[in-house]
């Protein structure tokens, strides 16, 4: 019955447009207690986690820096796939009888002091690793054999009795150091908060660290002209622009330097 299952609702991901899917069991968690906490205050019925992943494509996102907004467009249009893929199978888990909780795919994410709007209550790259989508790189990011870093990845917490993959012991990352090369920011060569802060300030320049910048930046005008002339200002724009998108992403240079999976 769960192996029957398991195609079936792997079979209904693929069918709804995923170029992955595999699932893992809450046991792989069970060695990170705050994850483990996360999953109980998410959907406390949990057996399985269904994770899937849908390709970007290429020669779009590599238009990057001629003109960003391509890559942007492109990026939104992945994670609009994976919200219309994770609301079908939340419904098919639903008409089976299990229960489902989407995980996020970007946004939204805690705002609080501790994660500063960086991270979610679970890891979709360590769900994915989990359940052997793929390995995790020197950019930190998931690596897939078909399609390299160049993935969006979906996933959801539910009862169903999913047959689990496992994670992969090759190495797809093969320290070429190319993204390392083409980080702008260094923060490849980094560890921990620093590197996750250098890296948020550039990619997300126009997100949450830029726009604090620029309130603090306004507030601290000297005169009213100053204040409507930011108000008025191209960068003003930019935010405004991007709370309505809901896309931040202003680099995509790690991405386009990985070889795997071309």
């Amino acid at each position: 019955m769960e192996k029957q299952l398991t195609q079936e609702i792997f079979q209904k991901a693929k069918e709804l447009g995923a170029d992955l899917v595999s699932a893992c069991w809450r046991e792989a968690f069970k060695n990170n207690p705050k994850a483990e906490q996360e999953i109980e205050k998410i959907n406390p019925k949990t057996r399985s986690i269904l994770v899937y992943a849908v390709r970007m494509v290429s020669s779009s996102i590599s238009q990057a820096e001629e003109n960003i907004r391509i890559a942007q467009f492109s990026t939104r249009l992945v994670y609009g796939e994976l919200e219309r893929i994770t609301f079908a199978l939340m419904k098919e888990l639903d008409d089976r009888g299990y229960s489902s909780a989407p995980m996020p795919t970007y946004l939204p994410v805690p705002m609080t002091p501790e994660s500063k709007g960086l991270m979610a209550e679970l890891s979709l790259r360590e769900i994915a690793y989990q359940a052997g989508l793929g390995t995790i790189g020197k950019n930190r990011l998931l690596i897939t054999r078909e399609f390299g870093p160049r993935v969006r990845l979906g996933a959801i917490l539910t009862d169903a009795p999913l047959v689990p993959g496992k994670p992969i012991e090759e190495d797809f990352c093969t320290d070429c150091q190319l993204c390392v090369e083409s980080c702008p920011t260094g923060s490849l060569s980094k560890e921990g908060e620093e590197a996750i802060l250098l890296c948020t300030r550039h990619h997300m320049k126009y997100g949450l660290p830029g726009l604090i910048r620029f309130a603090i930046k306004l507030i601290k005008a000297p005169s009213e002209e100053e204040k409507i002339k930011l108000i008025l200002s191209p960068e003003f724009w930019e935010y405004w622009q991007n709370l309505n998108t809901g896309i931040f992403y202003y680099c995509y240079n790690c991405l386009n330097a990985c070889p795997i999976g071309r």
